[in-house]
């Protein structure tokens, strides 16, 4: 059975395993807007996912009786 694998067990050179252990710094970003992109799921769009779902079970209930 031959195995010539490529992947986890792939033999890592010392010049990338000296750049993946690199410790990097972390930057805040202060002139960031984060208010207005987050969409809020409420009660009406709850509402709307149950109706949909009573709809496709009827539906598929009819179809398959």
């Amino acid at each position: 059975m031959n195995s010539d694998v490529m992947g986890i067990g792939a033999p890592i050179n010392e010049k990338e395993l000296i750049e993946l252990l690199k410790e990097t710094k972390e930057t805040i970003a202060i002139n960031v807007k984060i208010d207005g992109n987050n969409p809020v799921f409420g009660a009406i769009d709850l509402w709307n996912v149950q109706r949909k779902q009573r709809t496709s079970t009827s539906m598929s209930r009819r179809l398959f009786n």
